[in-house]
């Protein structure tokens, strides 16, 4: 979830990494509208469209016959295109148009309109418009926009002849008062006279104002669908839709996907980050640090425990203990390869299984758990007579259950392990009583560092009574689990908890990868990092004396 801590601010690459995250679901969202886009296009009948342009020119002016037509202001053009729309939807027109069309152009196949030319740069052309036909057949549509242009200018014609006809009869009415010769001699007369001329040569001249500039022809193409455009805006609004949907589902997604938001949540440094093993590998030898030395998990073993030493650079640290929020993370494997590789460093370790509920760590390392910390805080055994020692060389691989402490071994025995024992029906009691921090005291004694497999923080109470007794505290965070409701109540526990806070191991499934293989190989073939470990650990131990 790309939510950050308080304080901090989402980048852009935050953001980009949450669509990179889903980004099969935007591409998803994408090509289905897309291909929706281009399916409508394809099935969506074709449409065509044809205009015939009109010019509109003032009449002309009998006392002025020379004078050039001025063309329509923006309010007159309005008043003009509204004259033109109400009269190509005349039914008398229409009828004559419908007639003039045949049965082929029924109304049904086509509609018609008016609307001002425009120019290439979208301007409204000065004293041009356009009655633009559409139809889904290109000669319908070229004959319906010719068709009405024709029959506008012819009904705009007969109209404005009617008029002069009027005003001739008016004239004409007024003249024949006039009976006798001498009044035929008056200014009036003469004035009606020439009036009646006028209209005569207007009625010959007249046009109706417009007349057709550019007809129609037949389109090539059809305008409606347009599938290339219709799928890019199906693409665009796919990403648009995708990319908001992954915003939205990432609101409701409290999953924990990067190393970056656990360490943010817990305020601590990340000490390691290890590939979480496969079923297979766990059954064949879970002790990845002895099996496979050249193995990215083993690599990422000692690069925890070198993380821990510059943690403990002072020294001090005396026991610590790993802990995760849940069961079933790699909590108890992940104890027992960093035990078996801190005692092949050089020092004294001692392993305890401080899960006294479900103890794994008898199981990883092929140890009867017949005793342990239960039957030692009981009183029923003594500790010297319950640790087992083991060595930390190849054959530790390859020891029995069966085998004692004191059976025959090469390789130092530097490890020593606590198995849990019996689960007790009181694990909390004991992990809680006195007696569990006298024996870590004890142990803290006796061996150079003590390593303690806790419970699952959130699963019971234990952990707490453990930190109160532990020097330094480990938590491992599985990201293929991790919540972060989960990771923010464990948070909070353990920033109470009195013992040290060391770091964070993260384990994910996304770590076996090629940067693994690419960057931790470094060892040559054959020479075994366990070697180099216990040199290492020979040269400190002979600088130290």
């Amino acid at each position: 979830m790309m939510v950050k801590e308080q304080g901090q601010d989402a980048t852009l690459r935050d953001y980009s990494r949450v669509v990179w995250r889903k980004k099969w679901l935007v591409l998803g969202v994408a090509v289905a509208l897309m291909t929706l886009a281009l399916a409508y296009s394809f099935v969506k009948i074709p449409l065509y469209r044809a205009s015939s342009q009109l010019v509109y020119e003032t009449q002309l002016n009998v006392a002025d016959p020379l004078g050039s037509g001025s063309s329509l202001d923006s309010t007159l053009m309005q008043i003009e295109l509204s004259s033109v729309n109400s009269e190509i939807a005349n039914p008398e027109l229409v009828r004559s148009v419908e007639t003039t069309l045949g049965p082929g152009g029924a109304s049904g196949d086509y509609s018609v309109s008016a609307a001002p030319d425009t120019t290439q740069s979208g301007q409204t052309g000065g004293n041009t418009v356009s009655i633009t036909a559409v139809s889904p057949s290109a000669q319908t549509a070229a004959r319906a926009a010719n068709a009405y242009a024709a029959a506008f200018t012819a009904a705009r014609r007969a109209s404005a002849q009617e008029q002069v006809q009027q005003a001739e009869t008016v004239i004409q009415s007024k003249l024949n008062s006039f009976t006798s010769a001498t009044s035929r001699l008056s200014a009036d007369y003469v004035t009606l006279m020439q009036r009646l001329q006028d209209l005569q040569i207007l009625a010959a001249t007249i046009t109706g104002n417009f007349r057709v500039l550019v007809p129609a022809t037949v389109p090539s193409a059809p305008f409606s669908p347009k599938p290339v455009r219709n799928g890019l805006m199906g693409l665009l609004a796919g990403l648009v839709i995708g990319v908001g949907l992954v915003f939205l589902l990432e609101q409701f997604d409290t999953r924990v996907r990067s190393q970056e938001e656990a360490v943010a949540i817990f305020g601590m440094p990340l000490l390691a980050q290890i590939r979480k093993m496969r079923a297979k590998e766990l059954e064949e030898q879970p002790l990845v640090v002895l099996s496979d030395s050249h193995n990215p998990t083993a690599e990422a073993i000692r690069k925890l425990r070198g993380n821990l030493e510059f943690a403990n650079i002072d020294g001090d640290l005396r026991s610590l203990f790993i802990t995760s929020a849940l069961q079933h993370e790699g909590k108890s494997l992940t104890v027992c390869n960093l035990a078996v590789s801190l005692a092949a460093s050089g020092k004294s370790v001692v392993l305890v299984d401080g899960d006294l509920r479900r103890p794994q760590v008898h199981r990883y390392l092929n140890l009867p758990n017949g005793a342990g910390v239960s039957t030692v805080l009981t009183g029923r055994t003594e500790l010297s007579q319950t640790l087992r020692s083991r060595p930390v060389g190849p054959s530790l691989v390859k020891v029995r259950a069966t085998d004692t402490a004191e059976a025959g071994s090469t390789g130092d025995s530097r490890l020593s392990v606590l198995t849990s024992g019996p689960v007790p029906p009181n694990a909390a009691e004991i992990i809680a009583s006195k007696s569990f921090a006298s024996l870590i005291a004890e142990l803290e004694e006796r061996f150079d560092l003590v390593v303690v497999d806790a419970p699952a923080l959130l699963a019971v109470g234990d952990t707490a009574s453990v930190a109160a007794c532990v020097g330094g505290l480990i938590f491992l965070v599985d990201l293929t689990r991790a919540k972060r409701p989960l990771l923010t109540e464990a948070a909070t526990q353990i920033s109470q908890m009195p013992c040290r806070k060391l770091g964070l191991v993260v384990m994910n499934h996304a770590t076996g990868s090629r940067y693994e293989r690419d960057h931790y190989a470094y060892y040559p073939q054959g020479e075994s990092p366990l070697d180099s470990d216990a040199q290492v650990g020979g040269r400190r131990k002979a600088v130290q004396t």
